[in-house]
């Protein structure tokens, strides 16, 4: 038997021991298993669209769900404890997932994303089950490090304060439509640089006649053994589209990781994004994981039954089941 907690506006100690699954999870996983946009959303106590799925048994937290909304849509993630024997952690894993679509699409519905790593027939079809369909795949891609190139463009240190705002229209501007990159405010920068791992020096800029022209932002996971330096976000304002600058800014980015005593890189890339990914392959990457997206445009459950209106009853912020194992 366990519990089912249905969280939408989670205490502190719901956070605390939530978050301190997840790094337990990440530390047996060598990764941590939530995107950086559900981490930090988790970490505040969410926001619009939260809701916060999680499973527990006699021994405590051994699955959770989050779902959290992004520039144009929500995402769901889900974790389980990797200790688990294999069919219940698919049963706990399966649980979360359908209890947070089913607050989602009771909370009024609307686009979903649901990122899984290598999913199989049996998660394909629960997705389908739910109005998912396949839409994106993410590929993790590592490579050693040193590179033999070393970048032959000049870079500096992003200035937090002073490059804010013209930073924040370039990255716009780069990942115009993009879910989870585009339409950042100065809030969505902030909470990035409060992070622990944020390093000014590891945050390089190009300027070119005086105003950015691309970037390349690091950011070094501690957390893994060995360390891996990731480029985390790189882009090149469209203006300067076809001149070079995203190999040369890969490069800086590497450089920037290796001078910091890191051996190996990685980085998040669309699989469909041909053009980057031969890009990386070139520079010496090669595909470590895939991460696939099932999405959809999920309805909001029904009226109540007596179709007095068609308002949805309101969400309690904290349910409790208990589910028959």
């Amino acid at each position: 038997m366990h519990l089912v907690e249905i969280i939408r506006e989670p205490g502190a100690d719901e956070i605390a021991a939530t978050t301190a699954f997840v790094e337990q999870v990440s530390g047996r996983l060598g990764a941590r298993p939530l995107s950086d946009h559900l981490w930090l959303d988790l970490q505040a106590g969410g926001s619009d669209g939260f809701h916060l799925v999680r499973i527990l048994d006699e021994q405590g937290l051994v699955a959770i769900a989050q779902i959290a909304a992004t520039n144009d849509s929500s995402s769901l993630e889900v974790v389980v404890d990797p200790q688990l024997d294999a069919p219940r952690r698919r049963q706990v894993h399966d649980d979360a997932a359908i209890t947070a679509i089913d607050a989602f699409r009771r909370a009024g519905g609307g686009y979903l994303f649901w990122w899984l790593d290598d999913p199989d027939h049996q998660t394909d079809a629960l997705a389908a089950d739910h109005g998912l369909e396949p839409v994106r795949r993410l590929h993790e891609m590592r490579r050693r490090l040193p590179h033999d190139r070393r970048a032959e463009v000049e870079t500096r240190a992003f200035r937090p304060g002073l490059d804010d705002r013209e930073w924040i229209e370039v990255n716009n501007r780069a990942f115009a439509g993009h879910g989870e990159q585009g339409g950042w405010t100065p809030d969505t920068l902030a909470l990035r640089m409060a992070e622990p791992w944020f390093d000014p020096a590891g945050f390089r800029i190009h300027e070119h006649s005086g105003r950015i022209a691309a970037f390349c932002w690091t950011k070094l996971h501690h957390e893994l053994d060995p360390v891996v330096g990731e480029i985390y976000v790189i882009a090149v304002d469209p203006d300067f589209h076809g001149t070079g600058l995203g190999t040369q800014l890969t490069l800086a980015g590497l450089d920037s990781i290796d001078d910091r005593g890191v051996t190996v890189a990685n980085l998040y890339v669309d699989a469909d994004n041909t053009a980057a990914v031969g890009l990386y392959d070139r520079l010496g990457f090669s595909i470590h994981r895939t991460r696939i997206a099932f999405a959809g445009d999920l309805p909001a459950l029904g009226p109540p039954a007596d179709g007095a209106d068609d308002r949805h009853d309101p969400q309690p912020a904290h349910e409790i089941r208990t589910e028959t194992t």
